[in-house]
C-alpha cells in the first residue's frame, strides 16, 4: 500500500477517514431507531405508521435484510400481498441462504394462489431448514389448496411433532379432515386449538359445524333386493311321456266310439 509521504497529503487522509466513520454510523443508527418505532407500531396495530417508518429504515441503510423482513411481514399481516411478495425477493436477493425469506415469500404467493410458486419457495425454504415447522404449515396450506389433502396432512403432522401447540397447525389439520369428510378426526384437533386460544371465533364456528356433522345420522343406504330366480321346471320322464300318450290315445278312442253311436242312432 502507498502511504501518502507529506505531512499535509497524511493529515488530510486522516480527517476524511475519521469523517467517513460517524455519517455511516449515524445512518445506521438512524435507520435502525426508524425499524424499532417500526415494530412498536406494528405490535400495536398502527400498521400504516410502521410501514412508514420501515420506509424510512430501508432509505437510510438499503442493505439490511431485516428492514424488508419487517415491512413485508406487516404487508403480509395487512393482505398487501404483491407489497409482501416484492419485499421478501429483496430478502432473498440479498440473503440467499436464510430459509425464512423463501418461507415468508411462499406465504405471501400461496394467498395470491401463485401455487406453483409458493410450492417451489417452500420446496427452498425446507432444504435450506429441514422440519421448519412454519414453512411445513404453509407448504401443507398449499397442498391444501391443490386439493391434495393427504399432503397437507403430513405436513400438518410433521410441524405439529415440531410444534404440538401450533393452534394455526391444529385448524388446518382440522380443515384437511373435514374436506376428506373425516369429522371424527378434525374435533379433536378443533377441541385442542380451543384449549389453546379459547376465544378464537373461527375456530368455534368451524367445532360447531363439525359437531352438527357428527350429530346427523347418515342415510341407510338398503341394498337392492335379490331377485329370486324363476324355477327351472324339471325335466319329463320317459314314463311320464308315455303315460301322457296312451291317456290321449284312450281320450280319442273314447270320442270315436261316442260319436259312432251317435251316427248309428240318426242324432
Amino acid at each position: 500500500m502507498n502511504i501518502p509521504k507529506h505531512p499535509l497529503i497524511l493529515l488530510a487522509a486522516s480527517f476524511l477517514a475519521f469523517g467517513i466513520a460517524p455519517l455511516t454510523y449515524a445512518a445506521d443508527a438512524g435507520a435502525k431507531a426508524h425499524a424499532n418505532k417500526g415494530v412498536q407500531l406494528s405490535q400495536q396495530g398502527a400498521f400504516d405508521q410502521a410501514i412508514a417508518e420501515f420506509t424510512e429504515a430501508i432509505k437510510l441503510d438499503p442493505k439490511d435484510v431485516r428492514f424488508y423482513r419487517d415491512r413485508g411481514g406487516v404487508y403480509l399481516t395487512t393482505k398487501r400481498f404483491q407489497d409482501a411478495v416484492n419485499d421478501f425477493t429483496k430478502v432473498v436477493e440479498l440473503a440467499p441462504k436464510d430459509a425464512g425469506g423463501y418461507s415468508l415469500r411462499g406465504a405471501a404467493e400461496s394467498e395470491l394462489l401463485q401455487l406453483d410458486q409458493a410450492m417451489a419457495d417452500l420446496n427452498k425454504a425446507l432444504e435450506l431448514k429441514p422440519n421448519d415447522p412454519q414453512a411445513l404449515e404453509r407448504r401443507g396450506l398449499v397442498y391444501y389448496r391443490q386439493k391434495n389433502y393427504q399432503a397437507a396432512l403430513a405436513d400438518y403432522n410433521n410441524a405439529l411433532t415440531q410444534n404440538p401447540s401450533s393452534t394455526l397447525g391444529l385448524s388446518r389439520r382440522a380443515d384437511a379432515y373435514v374436506a376428506m369428510n373425516e369429522f371424527a378426526k378434525a374435533l379433536p384437533d378443533l377441541e385442542a386449538a380451543l384449549k389453546l386460544k379459547p376465544d378464537d371465533f373461527d375456530t368455534t364456528q368451524r367445532m360447531q359445524y363439525v359437531k352438527a356433522k357428527l350429530a346427523t345420522p347418515r342415510p341407510i343406504v338398503k341394498a337392492p333386493p335379490v331377485p329370486t330366480p324363476a324355477p327351472t321346471p324339471e325335466a319329463m320322464s320317459m314314463q311320464m311321456k308315455i303315460g301322457i300318450g296312451a291317456g290321449a290315445l284312450v281320450l280319442i278312442i273314447i270320442l270315436v266310439i261316442v260319436l259312432s253311436r251317435k251316427k248309428s242312432r240318426g242324432y
